[in-house]
């Protein structure tokens, strides 16, 4: 009897571990900027060297919590500190990726329109120390050969099989210095990348794009048009940045060209992640998460929430998930701040327990920045809590 029972119960597992469903968690941000006050602000007299790990402390346990944690680097590491400067031109202390790896980043996107800002040997480089420090490059290439061999980047988690493209519009005019390569968004490149995506029979392609129009909050023709090719060649996700604001994220069901008609998604821009830039919608953005569940061969995208995040600068760059320091309320009661969103009013309330940090923070700027997120995103994060 004993024996039955004990048989039966291990056959109940293997039976529960069959039905159980793969999955895999992302959190995605959009530019990592690295202007010369932050440069300056992050440097350390006491070690001669840069600590950029105060930025990110605040969102580190958001990004860490996720599988796949994924981050544009809008600047070059060219190792000369005579050579690290914030814009026009980027070159940023390794300690940045440093202070990236320790916050949770897996993955960074490299392709972007300031990727040769410092020559052949830092474009180079920046691949390199990506890679050395366990983080997975995505869009340069050293020569033609890394290129060939290394341009479909394939993920596998919890039996998840994953492919990732990442493409720029462009360089800012500076040419690509040879023997590198850099994906740039070509509608005849992009398609024999996309096939050859297939040939490695993954669940999802992951379409990473650096285009649009700075400051639109609002996709822009070329994005539409990319968008729609990409989806129709078979991508199933696409995470867009450049802008340096925020653009809506949606889920659509199209049919592409192979007869799959199925959900994918698409977020337009992420925004700014971290910067010094001051312009309105410039100054924050969002940790975009979601989740791709497998069940019985079937994949789903799910979950799709955001957390909005703000850039306070106070001496250094902090990076604040917002519904950690206030809430609001839809009914009668009255506070110094309020904001409207789809036409409707709701109070600001602070939290009294983060009081010490909301001395530093400037709430009206914040309040500012979440109710343009709001009206651009169209929706509520689930976080932040409505009474």
């Amino acid at each position: 009897m004993r024996l039955k029972i004990s048989n039966f119960f291990y056959l109940s597992l293997i039976f529960i571990k069959v039905l159980k469903a793969d999955e895999v968690s992302f959190s995605v941000v959009g530019d990592i900027m690295n202007h010369q006050t932050q440069i300056n602000t992050a440097y350390d007299k006491k070690c001669d060297c840069w600590d950029y790990r105060f930025s990110f402390e605040k969102v580190k346990p958001y990004l860490r919590q996720t599988d796949i944690t994924i981050g544009n680097l809008e600047t070059t590491l060219p190792g000369n500190r005579k050579l690290f400067s914030g814009y026009p031109q980027f070159g940023a202390p390794d300690e940045l990726i440093d202070a990236l790896k320790d916050a949770g980043f897996n993955v960074l996107t490299l392709a972007n329109n300031h990727s040769v800002d410092k020559g052949y040997n830092a474009f180079l480089r920046t691949r390199y120390i990506v890679s050395t420090k366990g983080i997975i490059p995505l869009g340069t290439f050293y020569n033609y050969q890394d290129y060939e061999q290394n341009k479909i980047t394939i993920i596998t988690k919890n039996n998840i099989r994953l492919a990732f493209l990442n493409y720029s519009y462009g360089t800012n005019g500076i040419p690509i210095p040879l023997p590198a390569k850099m994906d740039i968004i070509d509608f005849r490149l992009m398609h024999r990348d996309i096939e050859k995506a297939k040939e490695y029979l993954p669940d999802l392609i992951i379409l990473l794009l650096h285009y649009g129009t700075e400051y639109l909050t609002e996709p822009d023709n070329f994005q539409r048009y990319i968008v729609n090719f990409a989806l129709k060649e078979g991508v199933d996700i696409i995470l867009g940045g450049h802008p340096h604001v925020l653009q809506k994220f949606e889920k659509i069901i199209l049919t592409d060209k192979y007869g799959n008609t199925k959900e994918r998604l698409i977020v337009w821009s992420l925004g700014n992640f971290i910067s010094h830039q001051k312009r309105r919608n410039t100054y924050g953005g969002i940790i975009f998460q979601f989740k791709i569940r497998k069940e019985n061969h079937i994949i789903k995208i799910s979950e799709e929430d955001y957390i909005p995040v703000f850039v306070q600068f106070k001496g250094k760059h902090f990076i604040l998930p917002i519904h950690e320091y206030l809430y609001l309320s839809d009914t009668g009661n009255t506070s110094h701040f309020f904001i409207n969103v789809f036409n409707n009013y709701y109070n600001v309330h602070f939290l009294k327990e983060k009081n010490e940090e909301l001395q530093k923070i400037d709430k009206l700027r914040m309040i500012t920045f979440l109710q343009d997120s709001l009206e651009i995103l169209k929706i509520f994060p689930k976080k932040l809590i409505i009474k």
